[in-house]
């Protein structure tokens, strides 16, 4: 894995929910070549043997039968497969979707938090130098005793900031593992860099009704209607229809009989009305559910581009770590050489950390605002960065 994208295809392609989705493809796939079979006929004999007045008589009835679906039940058939085959296709899109924004924000979390840990580590460099050199003094003024008490709280504090972030990167290194198989120190050498540029979200989306998210609700109302179709067609009765001969030997004479045999249901105690009226009611049900959701979405996309470009103005226009950085060292400096006191060095610290995991809470809320966004939108681009 020599970059970021190589991980995120390996995740992909290892991923057990689309794994189970391309799978539920080819499945669906296969169903719809089923649904577009016709019935075999049916092939009936009978051969009876008796006697009759001390003579021997045998009869044979032999009849093939050709079903013949009435009411349009083979094409309601076909259309509740295809349907279904569209919603799997949906399904896998949407499986790949997650599978790549979840990747790419653990990639990101695991890149920011390589930059929170220099900075409490250094943090903790500071006050375990700070502690050390009160504690080579001889004798230490009342001050300078609460100067020290004051470092070694702070020193602890960091200690256990430090333990959050270990914390943090086994859960990290479990998610690696388990996704692409891979240690975290490989990882790292392929993390997403600090994103300088940030693409521009459409202010629109041309048409929400086209996005893959709306469209597994349309494939719901397919569905709907294709059973709603096979309901009317199963008002009506399947026919069998072919012909039929008879053979018989009577007396040493043999007679040959020749015909058609039909048989049908008759629909005389019900014509299915119920399963109609039920079926009915499920395409209704099915476009008000895609009509809430549509809605719903339209609501969702501008919120999130709304909370992204807010996010983005706020990134552009906050100082660099750098920049921080360098300041905090030159309140260290007028420290050590009594200038400052020692609670704006503790609070120097604890503002450049706490600033940096504000900084990078909004980056992740970015990128994650503008995955959706593209997920919304069926754009599989990903961050350009």
């Amino acid at each position: 894995m020599v970059n970021y994208k190589q991980i995120i295809a390996c995740a992909e392609s290892r991923s057990p929910d689309v794994v189970r989705a391309e799978l539920s493809v080819k499945e669906k796939n296969a169903l719809t070549d089923a649904a577009a079979q016709f019935q075999n006929p049916e092939l009936s004999v009978v051969s009876l043997t008796g006697e009759v007045d001390s003579e021997k008589r045998n009869e044979t009835d032999v009849s093939l039968a050709f079903p013949i679906e009435l009411g349009g039940k083979r094409s309601a058939r076909k259309a509740i497969a295809g349907a279904e085959a569209s919603k799997s296709e949906l399904e896998l899109f949407r499986a790949k979707a997650e599978i790549r924004k979840a990747v790419f924000l653990k990639l990101v979390r695991l890149r920011q938090i390589e930059g929170e840990l220099d900075l409490v580590d250094e943090s903790l460099q500071t006050f375990t130098k700070l502690v050390k050199q009160y504690e080579s003094r001889p004798t230490l003024s009342p001050e300078q005793e609460v100067t020290l008490t004051v470092f070694k709280i702070a020193k602890g504090e960091y200690n256990f900031k430090r333990m959050e972030f270990d914390e943090e990167l086994s859960s990290l290194e479990a998610f690696f593992k388990v996704t692409i198989g891979l240690e975290l120190e490989n990882v790292k050498k392929a993390l997403p860099p600090r994103i300088e540029k940030w693409p521009t979200a459409r202010a629109t989306n041309p048409d929400i009704k086209s996005s893959p998210l709306v469209s597994l609700y349309e494939a719901d109302i397919q569905v709907a209607k294709g059973e709603l179709s096979k309901a009317q067609s199963e008002s009506w009765p399947t026919m069998n229809l072919g012909p039929s001969a008879k053979f018989s030997r009577e007396s040493g004479r043999d007679f040959q009989q020749w015909g058609v045999n039909l048989s049908l249901p008759l629909p005389l105690l019900n014509v299915n009305g119920a399963g109609r009226a039920a079926a009915s009611i499920s395409v209704q049900a099915a476009e008000q559910r895609r009509d809430l959701a549509l809605q719903k979405l339209e609501s969702e996309r501008e919120s999130l581009k709304k909370s992204y470009r807010k996010s983005v103005v706020a990134l552009e226009e906050t100082p660099n770590g750098h920049t921080l950085e360098t300041k905090h060292k030159k309140v260290e400096g007028l420290f050590l050489r009594g200038l400052v006191p020692s609670s704006l060095v503790i609070e120097a610290h604890r503002s450049l950390v706490d600033f940096e995991k504000t900084r990078n809470e909004r980056e992740m809320r970015a990128v994650e605002s503008y995955l959706e966004i593209q997920v919304i939108d069926g754009d599989t681009a990903g961050l350009d960065i």
